[in-house]
Protein backbone atom coordinates (compact mmCIF):
# COMPACT_ATOMS: atom_id res chain seq x y z
CA UNK A 1 0.00 0.00 0.00
CA UNK A 2 2.82 2.10 0.66
CA UNK A 3 4.25 2.44 -3.00
CA UNK A 4 0.93 3.52 -4.43
CA UNK A 5 -0.19 5.72 -1.21
CA UNK A 6 3.55 7.43 -2.41
CA UNK A 7 2.51 7.41 -6.14
CA UNK A 8 -0.57 9.24 -5.12
CA UNK A 9 1.45 11.39 -3.31
CA UNK A 10 3.71 12.11 -5.87
CA UNK A 11 0.58 13.05 -8.32
CA UNK A 12 -0.13 16.17 -5.77
CA UNK A 13 3.58 17.06 -6.24
CA UNK A 14 4.22 15.59 -2.18
CA UNK A 15 7.99 13.43 -2.31
CA UNK A 16 9.08 14.32 1.07
CA UNK A 17 7.45 13.36 4.36
CA UNK A 18 8.82 17.11 5.25
CA UNK A 19 6.05 17.67 2.97
CA UNK A 20 3.47 16.32 4.37
CA UNK A 21 4.14 18.14 7.94
CA UNK A 22 3.79 21.50 5.83
CA UNK A 23 0.55 20.43 4.80
CA UNK A 24 -0.50 20.15 8.46
CA UNK A 25 0.29 16.68 9.30
CA UNK A 26 2.54 15.79 12.55
CA UNK A 27 5.86 14.11 12.14
CA UNK A 28 4.15 10.66 13.48
CA UNK A 29 1.23 11.26 11.01
CA UNK A 30 3.88 12.45 8.11
CA UNK A 31 5.72 9.06 8.83
CA UNK A 32 2.16 6.78 9.35
CA UNK A 33 1.36 8.05 5.42
CA UNK A 34 4.70 8.28 4.07
CA UNK A 35 5.24 4.01 5.28
CA UNK A 36 1.41 3.56 4.27
CA UNK A 37 0.66 2.85 8.25
CA UNK A 38 -2.79 4.46 7.84
CA UNK A 39 -4.53 1.80 10.39
CA UNK A 40 -2.55 4.09 12.75
CA UNK A 41 -4.27 7.58 12.40
CA UNK A 42 -7.70 9.05 13.56
CA UNK A 43 -10.36 9.46 11.59
CA UNK A 44 -10.19 13.07 11.15
CA UNK A 45 -6.47 12.73 10.15
CA UNK A 46 -7.61 10.39 7.20
CA UNK A 47 -10.20 12.95 6.52
CA UNK A 48 -7.63 15.59 5.97
CA UNK A 49 -4.97 13.47 3.99
CA UNK A 50 -8.26 12.87 1.91
CA UNK A 51 -8.46 16.43 1.21
CA UNK A 52 -5.19 16.77 0.59
CA UNK A 53 -5.25 14.03 -2.06
CA UNK A 54 -8.36 15.46 -4.15
CA UNK A 55 -10.44 12.76 -2.62
CA UNK A 56 -13.37 12.13 -0.41
CA UNK A 57 -12.51 10.28 2.56
CA UNK A 58 -15.01 6.91 0.85
CA UNK A 59 -12.83 7.21 -1.95
CA UNK A 60 -9.65 7.53 -0.08
CA UNK A 61 -10.99 4.03 1.72
CA UNK A 62 -12.03 2.48 -1.41
CA UNK A 63 -8.68 3.45 -3.21
CA UNK A 64 -6.58 2.47 -0.55
CA UNK A 65 -8.45 -1.12 0.08
CA UNK A 66 -10.63 -1.81 -2.67
CA UNK A 67 -14.74 -1.98 -3.20
CA UNK A 68 -14.75 -4.17 -0.53
CA UNK A 69 -14.21 -1.68 1.98
CA UNK A 70 -17.47 0.02 1.39
CA UNK A 71 -19.41 -1.34 4.16
CA UNK A 72 -16.09 0.25 6.18
CA UNK A 73 -16.79 3.54 4.40
CA UNK A 74 -20.36 4.21 4.84
CA UNK A 75 -19.52 3.31 8.78
CA UNK A 76 -17.09 6.35 8.91
CA UNK A 77 -19.57 8.52 6.98
CA UNK A 78 -22.35 7.27 9.37
CA UNK A 79 -20.38 7.76 12.52
CA UNK A 80 -18.83 11.23 10.78
CA UNK A 81 -22.81 12.50 11.29
CA UNK A 82 -23.04 10.88 14.30
CA UNK A 83 -20.76 12.46 16.55
CA UNK A 84 -22.06 15.11 17.87
CA UNK A 85 -24.93 12.25 19.41
CA UNK A 86 -22.09 10.34 20.03
CA UNK A 87 -20.61 12.97 22.24
CA UNK A 88 -23.45 14.23 23.98
CA UNK A 89 -25.88 12.00 24.49
CA UNK A 90 -24.25 9.70 27.05
CA UNK A 91 -23.89 12.70 29.27
CA UNK A 92 -27.66 13.35 28.55
CA UNK A 93 -28.68 10.03 29.57
CA UNK A 94 -26.10 10.46 32.65
CA UNK A 95 -28.39 13.51 33.91
CA UNK A 96 -31.43 12.05 33.41
CA UNK A 97 -30.25 9.20 35.19
CA UNK A 98 -29.72 11.07 38.20
CA UNK A 99 -33.05 12.56 38.33
CA UNK A 100 -35.31 9.12 38.12
CA UNK A 101 -38.47 11.32 38.06
CA UNK A 102 -37.80 13.43 34.89
CA UNK A 103 -39.97 12.77 31.93
CA UNK A 104 -36.27 12.19 29.88
CA UNK A 105 -36.15 9.08 31.25
CA UNK A 106 -38.60 7.46 29.43
CA UNK A 107 -36.72 8.51 26.06
CA UNK A 108 -33.83 6.80 27.27
CA UNK A 109 -34.89 3.13 25.87
CA UNK A 110 -35.43 4.75 22.60
CA UNK A 111 -31.67 4.94 21.58
CA UNK A 112 -30.49 1.66 22.78
CA UNK A 113 -31.03 0.20 19.13
CA UNK A 114 -28.55 2.91 17.76
CA UNK A 115 -25.84 1.67 20.42
CA UNK A 116 -26.55 -1.81 19.53
CA UNK A 117 -26.15 -0.84 15.89
CA UNK A 118 -22.47 0.99 16.75
CA UNK A 119 -21.24 -2.33 18.94
CA UNK A 120 -22.11 -4.47 15.88
CA UNK A 121 -19.84 -1.82 14.07
CA UNK A 122 -17.03 -2.23 16.28
CA UNK A 123 -17.55 1.19 18.26
CA UNK A 124 -16.55 1.13 21.61
CA UNK A 125 -16.96 3.24 24.33
CA UNK A 126 -14.21 4.75 26.16
CA UNK A 127 -15.24 4.96 29.75
CA UNK A 128 -19.26 5.81 31.40
CA UNK A 129 -20.07 9.03 31.92
CA UNK A 130 -19.61 9.89 35.59
CA UNK A 131 -17.18 6.90 36.38
CA UNK A 132 -13.81 7.71 37.53
CA UNK A 133 -10.88 6.26 36.55
CA UNK A 134 -7.15 6.91 36.17
CA UNK A 135 -6.03 9.85 32.98
CA UNK A 136 -4.45 7.69 29.81
CA UNK A 137 -3.46 10.36 27.89
CA UNK A 138 -3.88 7.96 24.40
CA UNK A 139 -7.74 7.97 25.19
CA UNK A 140 -8.82 10.65 27.83
CA UNK A 141 -8.88 14.62 26.91
CA UNK A 142 -8.17 17.00 29.72
CA UNK A 143 -10.84 19.77 30.02
CA UNK A 144 -7.81 21.53 31.99
CA UNK A 145 -4.31 21.96 32.04
CA UNK A 146 -1.73 18.67 30.62
CA UNK A 147 -2.38 15.85 33.10
CA UNK A 148 -0.18 13.38 34.09
CA UNK A 149 -0.73 9.74 33.17
CA UNK A 150 -2.75 8.03 35.79
CA UNK A 151 -4.26 11.06 37.66
CA UNK A 152 -7.64 10.63 39.02
CA UNK A 153 -10.18 11.90 36.89
CA UNK A 154 -13.97 11.67 36.27
CA UNK A 155 -15.35 11.47 32.53
CA UNK A 156 -17.53 14.19 31.56
CA UNK A 157 -18.75 13.38 28.17
CA UNK A 158 -18.12 10.02 26.26
CA UNK A 159 -15.04 9.19 23.79
CA UNK A 160 -14.90 6.15 20.93
CA UNK A 161 -12.94 3.65 19.67
CA UNK A 162 -14.01 2.01 16.43
CA UNK A 163 -11.95 -1.02 15.92
CA UNK A 164 -8.48 -0.43 16.39
CA UNK A 165 -9.05 3.62 15.62
CA UNK A 166 -9.45 6.22 17.87
CA UNK A 167 -12.69 8.37 16.92
CA UNK A 168 -12.36 10.91 19.52
CA UNK A 169 -10.98 11.27 23.04
CA UNK A 170 -13.64 10.74 26.16
CA UNK A 171 -13.59 14.56 27.88
CA UNK A 172 -12.48 14.41 31.41
CA UNK A 173 -11.68 16.48 34.21
CA UNK A 174 -9.50 15.80 37.51
CA UNK A 175 -11.07 14.69 40.60
CA UNK A 176 -9.88 17.12 43.29
CA UNK A 177 -11.46 16.55 46.61
CA UNK A 178 -13.01 13.54 47.74
CA UNK A 179 -16.78 14.39 47.84
CA UNK A 180 -16.25 14.63 43.59
CA UNK A 181 -14.40 11.40 43.97
CA UNK A 182 -17.83 9.17 45.63
CA UNK A 183 -19.79 6.94 43.31
CA UNK A 184 -22.81 9.16 41.16
CA UNK A 185 -25.81 8.62 43.13
CA UNK A 186 -27.72 6.69 40.10
CA UNK A 187 -24.95 5.51 37.41
CA UNK A 188 -25.84 4.94 34.22
CA UNK A 189 -27.17 1.09 33.52
CA UNK A 190 -25.41 0.68 30.24
CA UNK A 191 -24.07 2.70 27.54
CA UNK A 192 -27.12 2.28 25.43
CA UNK A 193 -29.32 4.67 27.31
Amino acid sequence: MSQRLQERLLRVGITRKSQLRRKGFTRQQANAIWLGDLHRLRLETLEHLAQVLGLTPLELLQWLYGESTAEAALQHQALQILEPFLRFWPTAAYAAHQNPTAPAQRILPLVKPVFQLLEQWGVRLIGEVGACVPFDPRQHQSDRAPLEAGTPVRITHAGYWWGDRLLFRAMVTPVDTPEQSAPPAHAPESRAQ
